[in-house]
């Protein structure tokens, strides 16, 4: 299975980025992932914190689970919730644990909303101001959901989300979706997406 991996540049071009993050990594760029690498490099990798935990995911699924990381892995996956209850025991204990789930509820929110500003300020500078008021009072709902509490597709949450509006999936399926606006189009939707997703 493939998983995004991050790459440390060892060659001689200095006009190369330091790292790079790819499924496949380019030659000369080393891979350097881990769990703590994941968070560490947050800043210097250019993603946000949701981006960063599911590159951690990926590594410690692909890397042998919870069993095969290094203690500063362990802690800090069991700190972010990457790993299960049963083994984030075995790192902390409850009252610990409830502190962390705190910390990652708000920084979860917080990166979902840099996400959906950077999504609003995509297509608003692309429609006309009332194309950007009807896309702000039809998702309005929607992106409330998403910023607070993480609702995106209905397959996962089991509530239709911002996702399912864009995609035009969940109680969206029947095209009453974005597809169904008059400034809807595929650059639109797809830059939409890219930054929902952190890739942008």
């Amino acid at each position: 299975m493939s998983y995004l991996k991050i790459g440390k540049y060892y060659g001689e071009n200095e006009n190369n980025p330091t790292y790079q993050i790819k499924e496949t990594l380019d030659s000369d760029y080393l891979d350097v992932s881990n769990v703590y690498h994941w968070f560490s490099l947050q800043e210097l990798l250019g993603k946000d914190f949701l981006y960063c935990r599911t590159g951690a995911l990926g590594h410690i699924v692909n890397n042998g689970g919870f069993a095969a990381l290094s203690d500063i892995d362990k802690e800090l996956a069991s700190k972010y919730f990457c790993v299960s209850k049963t083994d984030r025991d075995t790192i902390h204990n409850d009252e610990t644990q409830e502190s962390n789930w705190f910390d990652f509820v708000v920084n979860s929110e917080t990166c979902r909303l840099g996400r959906w500003n950077k999504a609003k300020s995509f297509a608003s500078f692309r429609l006309s101001p009332t194309d950007s008021t009807d896309l702000a009072i039809t998702t309005a709902l929607l992106n409330e959901k998403y910023i607070k509490y993480g609702v995106e597709t209905l397959s996962v949450d089991g509530s239709s989300g911002l996702y399912d509006w864009v995609n035009g999936t969940g109680d969206y399926s029947d095209g009453s979706g974005f597809s169904s606006k008059l400034y809807y189009t595929l650059e639109l939707k797809n830059g939409i997406i890219d930054r929902l997703n952190g890739t942008i």
